[in-house]
Formats: C-alpha cells, sequence, structure tokens
C-alpha cells in the first residue's frame, strides 16, 4: 500500500512538473512581449554596449515610448571595433568637449539603426526592401541573403535630418548581418547585427 501511494505520488508529481515545464516557454514568450525594447536590450549581454550608448544619447525614452520601432542593435563586438567613433560620441579625455556627450551625433548614429513600425524579418523574406530610418537616411533590408543583412543606401536625409556621424567611410561599410533575429518587445523588434550602420 505504501509503495502504491509513492507511486501515484511520484506519478502526480512527474505529471505536474511535466505541466510546469512545459509553462516557462509560453511564459517566457509573454514575458518577453510585455518587456518593451530597453528591457530586451537589457536581458541580452551582448548588447550592453549599445544600451549604454541610447543610455547616454538620451535615447531611453524613445525606446520605452509607446511609438512602435524596430531597432537594429549593434553587437558589443561591433561597437569595440570603433573605439574612436565611440570614444568621440561619448565624451574622451582630449578635445574641447572633454567627458561630454555629443547628444546631436549619437542621435543620428542611434536612429539610424532605428525604423517607425514593427518589420520582422519574415516580413521582408526573399525580397529586398528599401525603408527610411528615423534618421531621415535609408536601409536597404535584404531577405534574400541568408543571413538577412541591413546596409546603408542613403546615409541621411538632407538638410532636415540629424546629418551623420562625421565618421565617413560609410559607402565602403558591408553589410550587416542580422544575427539575433525577431527578439520581439510589447513597442516594437530587435534585431542583432554584427555591424554598426554609420550614417
Amino acid at each position: 500500500m505504501t509503495t502504491f501511494n509513492r507511486r501515484t505520488l511520484l506519478g502526480a508529481t512527474i505529471g505536474a512538473a511535466t505541466g510546469l515545464l512545459a509553462a516557462p516557454a509560453i511564459l517566457r514568450a509573454q514575458v518577453a512581449s510585455m518587456g518593451d525594447i530597453t528591457t530586451v536590450l537589457a536581458s541580452v549581454p551582448q548588447f550592453s554596449r549599445f544600451l549604454e550608448l541610447a543610455q547616454r544619447g538620451g535615447q531611453l525614452d524613445r525606446m520605452r515610448g509607446t511609438q512602435d520601432l524596430t531597432v537594429f542593435v549593434p553587437s558589443n563586438a561591433a561597437i569595440d571595433r570603433l573605439p574612436g567613433l565611440m570614444m568621440n560620441l561619448l565624451g574622451g579625455t582630449t578635445g574641447s568637449q572633454q567627458g561630454s556627450v555629443d547628444e546631436f551625433r549619437t542621435t543620428a548614429l542611434l536612429t539610424h539603426h532605428m525604423l517607425a513600425g514593427v518589420v520582422t524579418t519574415q516580413s521582408f523574406n526573399g525580397q529586398q526592401r528599401e525603408v527610411a530610418s528615423l534618421n531621415g537616411g535609408l536601409v536597404m533590408l535584404d531577405g534574400t541573403a541568408v543571413p538577412p543583412t541591413v546596409a546603408i543606401v542613403k546615409p541621411s536625409g538632407g538638410a532636415g535630418s540629424n546629418f551623420g556621424t562625421g565618421a565617413g567611410g560609410q559607402n565602403l561599410q558591408p553589410a550587416a548581418k542580422i544575427i539575433m533575429p525577431d527578439l520581439m518587445a510589447s513597442n516594437g523588434v530587435v534585431h542583432g547585427i554584427d555591424n554598426m550602420l554609420l550614417p
């Protein structure tokens, strides 16, 4: 009788545990969709540099807002390949703006990585699309590439735009591969990329 009770109890426990094990995937999807873009960025260690850039460049409110956004987020490794530019934008130890963030140019850089609306990789799968960035420039989404890519077509939107970062050489940039696609947020989607998009 004791053996029977143990088996029954063990079976019930395993059944309950199996139900609980099935739930986390669903719960994780719901939690991820509940968090805004900044929450998604904070949950991925490889995005910490971009999150810092967004915070120091005054773009966190935009990424927490109600406007749907698509954000192409360079990995830490991609940002680390441009230490001079980052020091220049965030305030280095030399120059006339010691320690101060160049918000104008930092905003230009950050908004060149953002599109209005939600653009998943499925929405341009098998096709190429030119889309305006929030900076006013154009990027090419290439769903014919494997993995899909994003590249600069036109670096800025002209006199009415935020202009560029002044980095130069943007036409020599290779397309950025989308290495972490479709990280959904409550106010948009994040795509991890392996290169910076320099306006």
